[in-house]
């Protein structure tokens, strides 16, 4: 069988906002569990959102256990052939393949050291932990995480806003295998409710477990992403929520040969945001827009031998930025999805399987965070256990 390289973990790139690593001599070693076997590896690195360039002056990768502890001897990363380089502002870089055997949920992790540069470019997704250490520490056995002031600040928004913050994953856009055994990609293409983890981990493993290391899922989530417009040129967190759906399909799944399959979890923010503090009222969409942007896009992942199943849009009548018009666009654009199924791999409806019955326009709140429109681990874990598997054979 033909060898191909796979990705084994990414993710969208966004800026870190008020979440940015600032200029200092760390090393960040994110740890990774891996669904896919291979015999080489290779790192794909952006700076796409930065605001300046940024002196890598080492990277190496190793097996090691779950807590990033190596167990095997660290091996010197390259690109073209050079230990240290730059990273110009919206630059990406593929590291030169490096010999690593790695089997099937075997961890690894990939150590970088910054020599100089603020990191503002990554995102917030919890499938990965990420180890911080002044200095360089990428061929260290054992590291232990400092913590910032910043990683208190992230934890108290978490309870403050009622929604999850991650901590942030700099640099690294894909982690790739050179795969033997025909492995492919599920991306994950979707919003904060598929950043944080809840439903996406609880996916993985059910597609792990049914499917030993024939899939990876990619998490290409961003927080405040819409599928219409970029993110709100007034907001005061500039970059966070991302480029479009449509602007950052090309980067984030087309690019990827390995991708199968698309898992489509946007649309909430296109309803919800507009007239809030983070878009302005005339970003105001109409569901039959928000309906043709995603047959738009499954039409383009169908020239390109890729399938889609979209979710539906989860009711948010609890919300705080919530209106009757919003849910009323959100009820019209559901049904459009239910009418044109058929055009798509499969539709999820999320949507019923959370709502409340005696307020229709409701989820349960049993179901919600304290924000009342991201699912909590339960309502996440309901959402994952009714996705059909079916859909990936």
């Amino acid at each position: 069988m033909s060898e191909k390289w796979v990705q084994v973990w990414g993710q969208a790139h966004s800026a870190f906002s008020f979440f940015y690593y600032p200029s200092c001599k760390k090393t960040y070693r994110t740890v990774i569990k891996s669904s896919v076997s291979g015999r080489q590896i290779r790192v794909e690195l952006s700076n796409e959102c930065a605001k300046n360039a940024v002196l890598i002056c080492a990277v190496t990768v190793a097996k090691c256990d779950k807590d990033g502890n190596l167990t095997g001897e660290p091996k010197r990363v390259t690109s073209r052939g050079m230990g240290g380089f730059w990273l110009k502002v919206g630059q990406t870089a593929t590291t030169d393949p490096v010999k690593l055997n790695i089997g099937v949920n075997e961890y690894f992790c990939v150590s970088i050291c910054v020599e100089k540069g603020a990191l503002r470019s990554g995102n917030l997704i919890d499938n990965v932990d990420v180890i911080t250490v002044k200095g360089d520490a990428t061929r260290e056995k054992n590291i232990v995480n400092q913590r910032r002031v910043r990683d208190t600040v992230r934890e108290i928004a978490s309870k403050v806003l009622g929604m999850y913050f991650h901590k942030p994953v700099p640099l690294i856009q894909s982690v790739q295998l050179l795969n033997s055994e025909d492995a492919r990609a599920i991306t994950v293409f979707g919003d904060s409710i598929s950043q944080q983890g809840y439903w996406t981990n609880a996916f993985a493993e059910r597609i792990y477990d049914e499917f030993p290391g024939k899939y990876s899922v990619i998490n290409k989530s961003i927080m405040g992403n819409r599928i219409l417009r970029d993110f709100g040129k007034r907001f005061i967190c500039k970059g966070l929520f991302g480029i479009s759906a449509l602007n950052r399909l090309e980067r984030d799944v087309l690019a990827y040969a390995d991708t199968e399959y698309v898992v489509f979890a946007l649309g909430t923010n296109d309803f919800l945001q507009y007239n809030t503090i983070a878009a302005p009222k005339g970003d105001k969409p109409t569901a039959r827009e928000v309906f043709d942007a995603v047959v738009a896009i499954n039409n383009k992942l169908i020239s390109e031998n890729k399938k889609m199943i979209v979710f539906n849009v989860m009711n948010f009548g609890e919300c705080f930025d919530s209106k009757p018009e919003k849910e009323e666009m959100v009820k019209e654009y559901n049904k459009l999805l239910e009418e044109n199924k058929h055009l798509f791999h499969a539709v999820y409806n999320q949507a019923d399987l959370c709502i409340n019955p005696d307020k229709p326009n409701c989820s349960k709140l049993e179901y919600l965070g304290g924000d009342k429109l991201h699912p909590n681990k339960k309502g996440g874990k309901l959402v994952a256990d009714n996705i059909d598997l079916d859909w990936f054979r």
